[in-house]
């Protein structure tokens, strides 16, 4: 969610009268997340999210939206795409496919509290569960096979070191002997800064378009990396408390427990060869916010080190 798309008033104003949303009463960028160009805007009938998609392609979207409509129609809390005059949900703004939004209510929080965490892990069961209401289906472009892709892209850039311990994981991931763990949607970013709270609960869940069908367990292990980590070490209270919440949705089932450590491992390495990358390759952008490789570097190095070991 940063501002890679400037936006004038003007421009504004003739994109929002292609709705009947009111007129509008301002309206300024937000900096958060690293793929899209968000604006808060605020009209006279509301508050709203406006998204301009840096990558997707209006052919790339229905699908995404058509998950954000039937997860808010379903009472989960995802942010409801608005309909135009002219019934459709993507219109184009600055040559570039945009869509409009409800503004949820809250904040999203750095530091969560253990019961919070807990709930996290409910929420989290229940978008697995809901997938026998959806025919949403999207390959994970971050799976192993993409992880090998960045790697090979970057890896001129790295230093000795990172090249070394990632051609490390990347070999151990690719012979791993892994069987068929439960697949499904997942979120496959989950982090703090994409939930938002509202007197201590969750009133908001953000941020879709990188869902997709892969393991369950995978999008457990991208939750707990932010949210079970404090100061680059693992809170197991939490780490414990967010498996609990999960597990009064949905338990997990022998396989997924037996084989944690290698998902948490594939996790750290999915965000940390991401990251790398884009710090690598930037996106020009007036607004946007930088996030750190090397907490992932530190998190697989710890799990190739100690694993992750589920205390019930």
């Amino acid at each position: 969610m940063s501002v890679y798309t400037p936006v004038s008033q003007q421009k504004l104003q003739k994109f929002l009268a292609l709705y009947s949303l009111g007129s509008l009463i301002k309206f300024s960028g937000i900096q958060a997340g690293i793929e899209n160009t968000n604006y808060r805007v605020s009209t006279s009938q509301g508050d709203f999210i406006l998204t301009i998609f840096e990558s997707l392609t209006s052919q790339e979207l229905p699908c995404y939206l058509k998950l954000l409509t039937h997860l808010s129609q379903s009472n989960f809390p995802a942010p409801h795409p608005q309909i135009c005059k002219a019934s459709v949900i993507i219109n184009t703004l600055e040559g570039k496919p945009a869509a409009l939004f409800e503004c949820l209510p809250g904040q999203s929080i750095e530091t969560p509290s253990i019961t919070q965490c807990s709930e996290i892990g409910e929420y989290l069961a229940k978008l697995h569960l809901f997938n026998q209401s959806s025919d949403f289906y999207k390959k994970n472009p971050k799976n192993l096979m993409g992880c090998q892709e960045i790697f090979n892209k970057i890896s001129p850039s790295l230093n000795k070191e990172d090249k070394d311990l990632l051609h490390s994981e990347l070999n151990f991931q690719s012979t791993y002997p892994l069987p068929a763990l439960p697949k499904g949607i997942i979120h496959a970013d989950l982090f703090k800064d994409n939930v938002l709270f509202v007197q201590g609960h969750i009133s908001g869940i953000l941020d879709f378009y990188t869902a997709c069908h892969d393991y369950f367990l995978f999008d457990i292990a991208v939750t707990c990396n932010d949210w079970c980590v404090e100061n680059g070490s693992v809170n197991q209270q939490k780490l414990k408390a967010l498996f609990s919440g999960y597990q009064s949705i949905r338990m997990l089932n022998q396989d997924e427990k037996k084989h944690l450590t290698v998902i948490f491992r594939l996790a750290a390495l999915r965000f940390w060869l991401s990251r790398l990358e884009h710090n690598l390759n930037p996106k020009d952008s007036e607004l946007t916010l930088e996030k750190d490789p090397l907490i992932f570097r530190r998190l697989l190095e710890y799990y190739r080190t100690e694993g992750v070991i589920l205390c019930q």
